[in-house]
């Protein structure tokens, strides 16, 4: 039933066909027989009455939602290898602008992109410490084309959204960046990762956040799968709130070169800042180097900064 403002009804499973009241403004949500979690930031809304009755992620509810009321969760694209101008992904090659990619809306990429690169584990990111399974489960894969190590960037609902490129080249000499996007993803949007590690954080009851993709993969090779990564140190609102909604606790485990002033501001952009905590290796910091993640140097010396140096961030 429904009045001015408002529409109520019974939640799932119940019998009292007004115990659950949607504000048709607001879209806040009360449920009387049965209160709701505080997902994220502030009262519960339609959003999170779906993630809890569906038991499901936060985009997932986004997409449930937008089914059901006939709107698509993605910008409709499809990429062909025609819409970049050749001289243009030169330059973009030669000094990448990253950052601009967060302007673009999230979309689907066409799955048969992938079919361009050589999926095969490389020998760099094993060195490193990345299995070849995980490899081959985050998909690494290799470009001929643009002489890099490719990362498909997966959404966390699984559709692919980018493609992120490792230069095998000499990017010193050459005065271009390591890491660069074949495939534009707005990253601020995403969460890397959690398509594959959604339910071991849920039952892990916390979250690892790292900068880079490959700490996901390095981590999950060591036996951690309850981690993402933000493709950067400056969380945005949408990462923020994406965090937020898995209702665990938060770590932010950042790059080694960065502050713990630096990790404070992006903590103070949570709303519910009790269960946020930071890795600062204050008493091993020479162990690392200066942009090395925690989990670099291997598994025991990342537990021993667990262990050690894990800090609940002031609120």
């Amino acid at each position: 039933m429904s009045s001015y403002g408002e529409i109520r009804s019974t939640r799932p499973g119940g019998d009292n066909p007004s115990s659950l009241q949607v504000f048709t403004d607001t879209l806040l949500v009360n449920c009387y027989t049965n209160p709701l979690p505080k997902l994220g930031s502030g009262h519960p809304d339609i959003i999170t009455l779906v993630q809890h009755y569906k038991d499901i992620s936060f985009s997932k509810a986004m997409y449930y939602i937008c089914e059901v009321c006939g709107y698509s969760y993605y910008t409709d694209y499809k990429y062909t290898k025609e819409e970049i101008d050749p001289c243009l992904q030169f330059l973009d090659l030669i000094e990448p602008k990253a950052e601009l990619y967060d302007e673009v809306p999230l979309r689907k990429v066409d799955e048969s992109i992938l079919n361009s690169y050589i999926s095969f584990p490389n020998k760099l990111f094993l060195d490193e410490g990345i299995s070849c399974d995980t490899q081959r489960l985050f998909e690494i894969g290799y470009s001929l084309r643009d002489n890099c190590i490719t990362i498909p960037i997966r959404d966390e609902l699984g559709a692919l959204v980018g493609v992120k490129g490792r230069t095998t080249l000499d990017y010193k000499a050459l005065k271009t960046s390591k890491y660069w996007f074949p495939i534009p993803t707005p990253k601020s949007q995403i969460l890397y990762g959690l398509d594959k590690t959604y339910n071991h954080i849920k039952k892990a009851g916390r979250v690892i956040v790292w900068e880079a993709e490959k700490s996901v993969q390095k981590a999950w090779s060591y036996g951690i799968k309850y981690t993402v990564s933000v493709g950067g140190h400056e969380l945005s609102k949408t990462q923020v709130l994406k965090l937020e909604r898995l209702g665990v606790e938060v770590i932010l485990a950042f790059d080694n070169n960065i502050s713990a002033g630096d990790i404070k501001e992006e903590a103070s952009k949570f709303v519910i800042r009790d269960n946020v905590y930071c890795i600062l290796a204050h008493k091993n910091r020479n162990v690392l180097e200066e942009k090395d993640a925690p989990i670099d140097k291997g598994l025991e010396f990342f537990m021993t900064l667990m262990n050690q140096e894990k800090y609940k961030i002031p609120i």
